[in-house]
C-alpha cells in the first residue's frame, strides 16, 4: 500500500511538473544584484563575460558569477548624470578580440544650455582583450569619435550598435517637449536621427541614416538578419516599436514630429509631409498611454533585443520589449515583411527566482544570443532561462520522494 502511495505521489509530481513548464516554460534568475543604476548591459560575441554599464560612468565585468571589484572602464569623473545623461550603452565591434577597441556613448558635462554634450568615443582594453578586466579609462586615452552639445536635458538618445562595419548612434530630437524646434525633420540637424559612422576610418565622420525620431533610447539590430528593431519613446499618447530590414535604403522617415505611433498627427506644417504621407515610415507595433497602469511614472518604451541564443531554440526570432514605467514585458516575432504575429504578454516568464524586474532600462543580448533584463530595481540583472525539463523536475521529485521514504523506513526499523 504505501508502495502505490509513492507512486501516486510520483506521478503527481510528474503531472505538475508538466502543467508548471506547459503554463511558461520561461523563468528569470538573477546573475548580479547591488549594482549602482545598472542601464545596459553587452559583451563581446562568444565572450561568457557580462559588461554591466552604469549610469554613473562605469562598467563593471560579471565573470562567474561575480561582479569584479575593479571596473573595466571608469570614466565617473567627466559623466554628466542630471536630466537624462549619463553613461548609456557600450559596444564591442567584432575586431575587438584582435585590436581592443571598443565604443560608448555617454553625455559629457559641459557649458551646452542642456548641461552636457552627447561623446561617443573609443577606449582600449588593457592586454589581451579576450580577458582584459580593464581598460585604459585615462582622459589621454579617450578617442572622441563625435560631439554634440544638448540644448535640454532630455532625448538623449542612448544606445550605440554595430552593424557590417558600421557603428550607429541613435539620437533624439534635442529635448524639451513635443520637438519646439523640428529638428528631427530638419536635414540639417543631427537631432531625432540615426547617424552612421564606418570603422574601417580612424576618424569616421557621421552621416544621417535615417530621421524623424523622438527617442530611440534603446535599438538593437538582429544579429542573425541584421533587420533594425527601435523602441521610440512617445510624446504624450503613443508609444511606439519600428522594425526595418537590413537591406532598407538610407534616408529613411520615422514620421516624429508630423505624427507619432501609427499615423497620429501631432505637428504638420508646410516645411514637412503631410500627415499620412507615403514617405513616413509606420511603426509595426503601438500601444496608448491608456493602455497601461503607470502609477503616475508615465509611460516610456524600452525597446529591446531580438532571442538568438541556443538555450530556448522555441524563442529564436522573437523579439522582446517593455515598458519602463509600468515594468510590463511583450514580445513578438516580425515576418520580415512588415508583419507580425500576435504580441505576447511575458508577464509571467518574468517573475525573478529573487528580487523585482522593475524599470528596465535595457533587454540587452549577451556574447551568445541570451537575453538580459537590466533592473533599476534593486540595480540588478536577470537572465532569460528556460524552465527546467518537466522530466527533470519530475525526477527530482521522485528523487525527494523516494528519500523521505528510505528515512521513514530506516526510522521504523530503527536502522
Amino acid at each position: 500500500m504505501r508502495r502505490r502511495l509513492w507512486i501516486y505521489s510520483c506521478l503527481a509530481a510528474l503531472a505538475l511538473a508538466g502543467d508548471a513548464v506547459a503554463a511558461t516554460g520561461l523563468s528569470t534568475v538573477r546573475i548580479a544584484s547591488g549594482l549602482s543604476s545598472p542601464i545596459y548591459a553587452s559583451a563581446p560575441a562568444g565572450d561568457a563575460r557580462l559588461f554591466i554599464v552604469e549610469r554613473g560612468g562605469r562598467i563593471k565585468i560579471l565573470k562567474d558569477g561575480a561582479v569584479l571589484g575593479t571596473p573595466f572602464l571608469d570614466i565617473h569623473d567627466r559623466v554628466g548624470t542630471g536630466g537624462e545623461g549619463g553613461l548609456l550603452s557600450v559596444v564591442f565591434p567584432p575586431s575587438y578580440t584582435s585590436d581592443g577597441a571598443f565604443y560608448v556613448y555617454y553625455t559629457k558635462v559641459s557649458g551646452a544650455p542642456g548641461g552636457f554634450d552627447s561623446q561617443l568615443s573609443r577606449f582600449h582594453a588593457i592586454g589581451n582583450p579576450v580577458d582584459a578586466t580593464t581598460a585604459d579609462s585615462s582622459v589621454s586615452a579617450e578617442e572622441p569619435i563625435f560631439t554634440l552639445p544638448q540644448p535640454y536635458s532630455n532625448h538623449n538618445g542612448g544606445t550605440v550598435a554595430v552593424r557590417g562595419g558600421f557603428l550607429y548612434l541613435g539620437l533624439g530630437d534635442g529635448g524639451d517637449g513635443g520637438d519646439p524646434q523640428d529638428r528631427a525633420q530638419d536635414d540639417q540637424s543631427q537631432f531625432g536621427k540615426l547617424l552612421r559612422f564606418d570603422l574601417s576610418q580612424q576618424n569616421p565622420a557621421p552621416e544621417i541614416w535615417a530621421k524623424g525620431l523622438r527617442n530611440p533610447f534603446r535599438y538593437a539590430f538582429d544579429r542573425e538578419t541584421g533587420d533594425l528593431y527601435i523602441g521610440d519613446v512617445g510624446q504624450n499618447s503613443w508609444e511606439e516599436i519600428d522594425v526595418t530590414p537590413a537591406a532598407a535604403p538610407k534616408g529613411l522617415n520615422y514620421g516624429w514630429d508630423v505624427e507619432e505611433g501609427n499615423g497620429h498627427c501631432y505637428d504638420p506644417k508646410p516645411s514637412k509631409p503631410p500627415c499620412g504621407d507615403h514617405s513616413l515610415v509606420l511603426p509595426v507595433y503601438e500601444y496608448s498611454h491608456s493602455d497601461v497602469s503607470t502609477s503616475g511614472c508615465g509611460t516610456v518604451v524600452t525597446g529591446g533585443s531580438v532571442y538568438r541564443g541556443a538555450a530556448i531554440p522555441s524563442l529564436r526570432g522573437e523579439y522582446f520589449f517593455s515598458d519602463y514605467c509600468s515594468g510590463d514585458v511583450w514580445s513578438f516575432h516580425w515576418d520580415g515583411t512588415g508583419n507580425l504575429q500576435t504580441v505576447v504578454d511575458r508577464n509571467a516568464d518574468v517573475v525573478p527566482d529573487q528580487g523585482s524586474v522593475g524599470r528596465l532600462a535595457a533587454i540587452s543580448e549577451d556574447g551568445f544570443g541570451e537575453l538580459d533584463f537590466v533592473s533599476l530595481d534593486g540595480g540588478a540583472v536577470y537572465k532569460l532561462v528556460p524552465e527546467p525539463d518537466a522530466g527533470a523536475l519530475a525526477a527530482a521529485g521522485c528523487a525527494a520522494l523516494a528519500a523521505l521514504r528510505r528515512a521513514a523506513s530506516r526510522a521504523r526499523t530503527g536502522s
